[in-house]
């Protein structure tokens, strides 16, 4: 069973506080000694009664609320079809809380192959006692119920394991309380001033549910009498159930089934919206990745998608020769001075400004992720310029995916500007949008600018095995 150990918090607060009329004879001391906070404790605790063939079982049995780490709710080394018993677990905490159960079967095997049993199990491998081909998780039938702590299905009640094979019913994990569902109240976690009582039954055959009416006395299996002083022992249908294991054969003979149970408890307070099953879930760590940024790990820009070119200040369709996103794939043409020349015609990509409805973007990948660059710029864009120009604009949006979602890299970048990764440790995929300022764009001797014109994109680091 998990429990959440406490801890002891100590915090000594002295405070001293001193009114001095004169310094001769009047003074004043207060003293507040020994503030403290003492961390509580959950300390889920639980006990059970349990009965076998009707009468009370000692063995898995425990009054005193305890822990269960050397418990055993059934421990029975002898069962025989038609054998068949019941237990009402009784669970306290000393905090509010929410609890899941955990069940899991561990063996279910052939233990032997008893000569009768060869005849109704021509399976059984003494060789190999290990491979789950036991017959007993499939013949022995369990039923679990919300109780009211006196050992009967009541009609009343409700089954939350309603009569299954022991190799179904304890391979399960079973919501108690949590914030989707509460077994046991209406609402909320479990209460440190309740007890709350769990009934559990099997038989090794046939099992019925026949609910008793509600507070039959009569029906109490209890070794401490009922309500006048009499010890009653009950018949399995006193218990609210039934069980009938005349149609079985040998191929049970000599099998084991074990299993374990698992009471999770979890603090309420100060967490409102805990879910069973979440809690258990524990992240598999990741080994960081090995990054270099060596001249061999440089990278170019070899794809691109989402192109929604815009158009020249005059709103007419930029040139087919800066029309091809694949212009600015690979090596840039250019030197990323502010003013560029030598560059051939149809080698770079221009964005266009966004007029008629046009965002004037395009995506740009990698063929693998790139990554901060400690000794330098993480990504740096080459834009092309001839002669003397205004400044052409640019954002810059990164992610792992060509789709998004995008963070911004830079707002406005200006021409070849160096680019830095953060708030992003990787990115395989960079959008760029104009920007640039288009009023700024008359009397340059150029009647149809069309906005930041992208020569090449490259990035300096990336993962290596």
């Amino acid at each position: 069973m998990k429990k959440t150990l406490s801890k002891i918090i100590l915090i000594g607060i002295v405070g001293l506080t001193a009114f001095g009329i004169s310094s001769a004879f009047f003074t004043d001391f207060e003293t507040s000694e020994d503030n403290t906070f003492t961390a509580g404790e959950l300390d889920l605790e639980i006990d059970n009664e349990s009965f076998y063939n009707g009468d009370f079982n000692e063995g898995t049995s425990w009054e005193l609320l305890d822990d269960i780490t050397d418990k055993l709710f059934f421990n029975f080394d002898d069962v025989k079809p038609n054998d068949y018993g019941e237990d009402t677990i009784s669970i306290h905490a000393q905090n509010d809380y929410w609890l899941c159960m955990d069940m899991e079967v561990t063996k279910d095997d052939d233990n032997t192959c008893a000569t009768n049993e060869l005849i109704d199990d021509q399976t059984c491998n003494v060789n190999n006692p290990d491979d789950d081909d036991g017959e007993l998780g499939d013949e022995i039938n369990f039923a679990w119920w919300v109780d009211d702590g006196d050992n009967v299905f009541e009609d009343n009640e409700q089954a939350f394991i309603n009569i299954l094979p022991a190799n179904t019913a304890l391979n399960q994990s079973v919501v108690l309380a949590d914030s989707t569902e509460n077994l046991f109240e209406d609402t909320g976690p479990l209460l440190s001033t309740e007890t709350y009582y769990i009934g559990k039954a099997w038989c090794f055959g046939n099992m019925g549910l026949a609910p008793d009416d509600q507070d039959n006395v009569g029906n109490v299996k209890s070794p401490s009498g009922d309500n006048n002083g009499n010890q009653v022992v009950g018949e399995p249908e006193d218990g609210g159930f039934t069980c009938d294991g005349s149609g079985l054969d040998n191929a049970t003979q000599t099998d084991i089934l074990m299993g374990d149970i698992t009471f999770n408890a979890y603090q309420a307070r100060n967490n409102p919206n805990f879910v069973c099953g979440q809690a258990e879930v524990t992240p598999t760590p990741t080994t960081p990745p090995q990054i270099s940024c060596e001249t061999g790990d440089v990278q170019f820009a070899s794809s691109s998608s989402d192109n929604d070119q815009g158009l020249r200040k005059d709103s007419t369709p930029v040139l087919a020769n800066r029309s091809v996103p694949s212009a600015a794939f690979g090596i840039p043409e250019t030197s990323g001075a502010d003013s560029d020349a030598g560059f051939p015609v149809g080698s770079f990509f221009s964005l266009g400004f966004p007029l008629g409805g046009n965002t004037a973007s395009i995506v740009f990948g990698f063929v693998e992720p790139f990554f901060p660059n400690s000794g330098g710029p993480d990504l740096q864009v080459f834009e092309t310029t001839g002669g003397t120009y205004p400044d052409e604009k640019v954002k810059v949006e990164a992610s792992s995916a060509s789709t998004g979602p995008w963070t911004v890299l830079s707002a406005s970048a200006t021409r070849d500007e160096d680019i830095e990764l953060a708030p992003l440790t990787s990115a395989q995929f960079i959008k760029l949008t104009d920007v640039s300022d288009i009023n700024l764009f008359s009397g340059t001797g150029d009647a149809t600018p069309d906005g930041y014109d992208v020569d090449a994109l490259k990035t300096f680091c990336k993962e290596v095995e």
